[in-house]
């Protein structure tokens, strides 16, 4: 018999935490927090989850995967008991291992010595391991790398018992790597028995994706018409860094990030499979004027240097809308910059066509498509997908053995 939990509401975008059931094995796939209201660090630290044998009591857990490094994937990584096998990709160790030590550094966010240790114990996929199976437990677990704002994330292939499944993770086919998404797909997931899939944007019809070439020839358009380009945008957005460095380098202007920034793309170095993820920020004063990362959290700098400049400046805002209605802060920054302040984002995760086209690569007409992160279950009605839908209730044991009845009972839900 295999068994599937949500340990954490799936009808609501972040926060997960997925188990699957063996025959007395355990697995584990992501851990989680609630999105950050305010996209900020500094928020308060979510409570243990409890899950008994994985984050309390004694270890009874084969492993658990981690799909990339983003808060609602990873964040209460550290409750995870010593004794249990965790498994990243390099590039997720690498990005989460910079944030807590320079957060742990700075006394921010409680981070303890514990989670440094914990991160250098991951067991990790490389760039080699990639489409190739590994045992945990009763498990039989592939890597797949997945486009996605976060760089190298992974979904997972799980076979288990006769039974084929597929965690997708986050993922979209507008990055850098998009174009491939379809390919990964067909070679190492195939058809499957069940997909646990995300659908962020199936609930946000009304924005508008760019993909992350549009974004560049965008950014090199601000470029050319101001001296000095500040970007406000995540540090472990790497797709997005990558697009202003090539605006900047067209351009001939220099490309400035802080310390922070620069360790982030040291650590990915090592990972780097790709010419297009080549970033060298410039030392030397350019003429030309310069493009300048920055973060929400260097309020009092981007103030002082629009006081100084702002005739010659424009504040690029990189992110999420979302986070500009709930962050007074970001709002601040919106109305002092007034006209010179410019949203160019575009999102980490897949547009609906996107996603119905994943469903329809890995599927058979018996698939059982399983949303998560997702807002609504309504929403992925719009998709217009032949394959049952199982819309599933947080703490509910799902058994994935019986494959007949679950899909008689996403056709009684439909």
């Amino acid at each position: 018999m295999v068994k599937l939990i949500f340990h954490k509401n799936p009808e609501r975008i972040g926060g997960g935490i997925t188990e699957l059931q063996s025959n007395g094995h355990r697995l584990i796939i992501d851990m989680g927090a609630d999105l950050p209201k305010s996209g900020s660090f500094s928020e308060t630290r979510e409570a243990n989850p409890n899950i008994n044998g994985v984050t309390c009591g004694t270890p009874d857990c084969d492993g658990v995967l981690i799909s990339h490094y983003h808060g609602d994937h990873a964040g209460l990584l550290h409750y995870v008991l010593s004794n249990i096998p965790i498994y990243m990709s390099r590039a997720t160790r690498s990005v989460l291992r910079v944030v807590k030590v320079v957060l742990l550094r700075n006394h921010l966010g409680g981070v303890t010595d514990w989670e440094i240790e914990q991160l250098n114990k991951a067991n990790l996929f490389t760039y080699a391991d990639w489409g190739k199976p590994h045992q945990l437990g009763n498990f039989i677990v592939t890597p797949v790398r997945q486009d996605h704002s976060a760089y190298d994330a992974l979904g997972f292939v799980i076979q288990v018992d006769n039974i084929k499944i597929f965690f997708t993770g986050d993922f979209r086919g507008h990055g850098y790597t998009g174009s491939k998404l379809v390919t990964m797909c067909q070679k190492y997931v195939g058809k499957v028995d069940y997909i646990l899939c995300e659908g962020t944007m199936l609930s946000r019809p009304g924005e508008v994706l760019i993909s992350e070439p549009t974004l560049y020839f965008k950014a090199m358009t601000l470029c050319q018409k101001h001296k000095y380009v500040l970007v406000l945008a995540s540090s472990t957005n790497i797709d997005t860094q990558v697009s202003f460095y090539r605006a900047a380098r067209a351009t001939r202007k220099a490309f400035k990030v802080d310390d922070f920034q620069q360790q982030i793309y040291n650590e990915l170095v090592a990972d780097r499979h790709s010419d297009i993820y080549d970033i060298e920020p410039t030392t030397e004063f350019c003429p030309n004027g310069m493009v300048l990362m920055v973060r929400a959290s260097q309020q009092s700098f981007i103030e002082a240097f629009f006081k100084k400049y702002g005739q010659d400046t424009v504040l690029v805002y990189s992110m999420w809308h979302g986070y500009l209605e709930k962050n007074a802060k970001l709002r601040h920054l919106q109305e002092l910059w007034g006209d010179r302040f410019v949203e160019l984002h575009t999102s980490g995760h897949g547009h609906p066509m996107v996603i119905k086209q994943v469903v329809e690569v890995c599927s058979t007409p018996q698939t059982v498509v399983i949303p998560m992160h997702t807002e609504s279950f309504a929403s992925w009605e719009r998709l217009q997908i032949k394959q049952p839908i199982l819309k599933t209730v947080a703490g509910t044991a799902y058994d994935l053995s019986d494959h007949a009845n679950l899909i008689n009972v996403a056709k009684e839900e439909a």
